[in-house]
Order: structure tokens, then sequence, then C-alpha cells
């Protein structure tokens, strides 16, 4: 008897059919995933323009700021040196007594006038004196003056106005004062009276006065020192 062999047909068509409905899937998922990710790219780049936007004015911003710091840095250390220099001038660090005379010195010249007369007749300084108790030291000193009554009015205005920032003078003040009247010398022969005394006028003062100038203490432990 002859042997039979059975094939089996297969559905090829039906195989195809359905490669091709995967293969439609896959397009369409990638498709879809491709779409989110290119929004999520698109939203990312857009973010990232937004913020390279705005770097520019903050960088802007930025270097306005630093250079406005700067310029006030500037300006506050320039007015930091003026003040420093100006509280040197009414509040040394030292006793400085060479810069106190030259002061009134300069005081006295710039006023002492043949009708107005002030001049200095004698100063003496004595040692400092510096108080654990108090938070300055003192410079003692005394002074003879010979002034108009005008003159004199208007030393005591000067002393006044001492340890102003903007005055320039050295802070002071006057412990006592002692005033006399010149001795006049009696007019010779010829009615004049001698020339050591033509400076001197009814309206003029001898004046004494004791006073004190101020100056920064010493730290602890240290001596004032001695400068000029």
């Amino acid at each position: 008897m002859p042997t039979q062999v059975a094939i089996i047909k297969k559905n090829y068509a039906g195989t195809a059919h359905i490669f091709q409905l995967l293969t439609v899937v896959v397009l369409v998922a990638a498709g879809v995933y491709g779409y989110f990710q290119y929004q999520k790219l698109t939203e990312a780049q857009t973010a990232l323009n937004d913020a390279q936007a705005q770097v520019t004015p903050l960088q802007t911003t930025a270097d306005d700021s630093t250079s406005a710091f700067g310029d006030l840095k500037k300006q506050a250390d320039t007015d930091t040196a003026e003040i420093s220099n100006k509280i040197q001038g009414v509040y040394p660090s030292d006793q400085n007594y060479t810069a106190l005379t030259k002061m009134l010195d300069d005081f006295f010249t710039a006023n002492d006038k043949p009708d107005n007369r002030i001049f200095e007749n004698s100063l003496s300084f004595s040692a400092p004196l510096i108080d654990a108790k108090n938070e300055y030291a003192v410079l003692p000193f005394t002074m003879s003056i010979l002034t108009s009554r005008d003159n004199f009015e208007k030393f005591l205005r000067y002393v006044d106005s001492s340890g102003d920032l903007e005055g320039s003078v050295r802070l002071m003040d006057i412990k006592s004062i002692s005033l006399s009247l010149p001795a006049v010398a009696p007019e010779t022969a010829e009615g004049q009276a001698p020339e050591s005394q033509a400076a001197e006028s009814a309206n003029d003062l001898i004046v004494s006065l004791s006073m004190n100038s101020y100056f920064q203490k010493p730290a602890a432990g240290a001596q004032a020192a001695a400068t000029p």
C-alpha cells in the first residue's frame, strides 16, 4: 500500500498580516514616543532660551552692581581717611605739643593788628596727665598773652570751637584766667611813652591762662609718646 504524506499548508497571508499589524503598532508607538520626547525637548530648549535671555540682563545688573559697589567702597575709604585725619587733628594720638604751639601761633599771627593787638608773651607745657579712670589724656599748659578786649573775646570763641571736626582746632579748654592791665610808663619830656611800651595801650589786657589740651589715651601698658 503506498505511503501517504500529509502536507501542512501554512497561512502565509495571515502571518504577513500580523507582521504588518505589529509593524504599524511599533511605528505608531515610536511616533507617539518621539512626539512626546520632541515636546519635552522643545520645552527644554524654550526654557534654556528663556534662561539665556535672562542671563544677559542679570549679568549686566551684576556688573553694574559690582561697579557701583566699587565706587561706594572707594568713596567710603576716602571719607574714612578724611574723617580719620580730622580726628587726628583735633584729638591726636599723642601729646604733639609742637603742633599745638604752631596752631596757637598761627591764630595770634592772623589776628594781631597794630590797632587790635594779641600776641603771646610766654607758653609753658607740663607733663601729660594719664588717669586710669578717664578715657583721654591731658596735656596741661600755661600761657600769658597781651591782647585787646576784642581779640581776647575772639580767642575765647576760638577755644570754645575747639574739637569741631570742621574747624580743625585741637580740643582744649581753659581752667583758669587771670586778667591785669599793663603798666603804662609815664611820658617822657617830649610827651612820648618809651618805645618798649608803644605796643601797649589802656585798652590792652595781660591775660594769664591755665589750660588743658586733650589727646588719645595710650594703650594699656604704653607710655605717652613725647612726640614734639
